[in-house]
């Protein structure tokens, strides 16, 4: 199992699952939890924020606490960036430890456009953090970047300080499966 790869499909699948468990009325910290597709960050870098206009239109994601953005770097490898309204930054998660800084300007002007388009108010970023996380574990291996980046989304959403490392992977593994078969996430 230490040597499989976590597709789209799955990530797709955890996030979902992520935001299942912020809309419970017995979470705590109750953060409401937003996350976009992982087509998204390619689409909005090919199109910029046309091609991904329609993606909210049912949802007022500048009213959740957090919007989890999966990044898939050059089809090979994941990170996780993390918009966090309610704490006023943007943070991008790698766990190879290389930087994004293409992503978190694309991530910004995003909320700029969408507050723009979507409540015809300009959106104000100037006291936002806006960063690659340096001091975040590093994989050790060439297939756990997915695990990695499922779990930096699944303690911040919990607003737990990120206290794993490669050797929590194969745990983390095993806890996914059986949150994905299950259909909700383990406490």
């Amino acid at each position: 199992m230490t040597d499989r790869w976590v597709n789209d499909e799955v990530i797709n699948f955890y996030m979902n699952l992520l935001m299942e468990r912020s809309e419970k009325k017995n979470n705590v910290p109750v953060l409401k939890i937003y996350s976009m597709n992982t087509f998204f960050i390619p689409r909005l870098l090919k199109h910029g924020f046309i091609g991904v206009r329609r993606w909210t239109l049912k949802v007022d994601i500048l009213e959740k606490d957090i919007i989890v953005v999966p990044v898939h770097v050059s089809g090979v490898h994941w990170c996780m960036a993390i918009i966090h309204l309610k704490n006023k930054s943007i943070k991008y998660y790698d766990s190879m430890g290389i930087p994004n800084p293409k992503v978190l300007s694309a991530l910004e002007e995003y909320l700029k456009e969408e507050s723009l388009d979507k409540k015809k108010i300009a959106f104000d970023t100037s006291g936002f953090l806006i960063e690659s996380v340096n001091d975040v574990p590093r994989q050790m291996n060439s297939t756990d970047c997915g695990v990695f980046s499922c779990m930096f989304a699944e303690y911040i959403t919990r607003d737990k300080a990120i206290t794993f490392s490669q050797e929590h992977m194969e745990y983390f593994r095993q806890k996914m499966i059986v949150e994905i078969v299950g259909g909700e996430l383990l406490q």
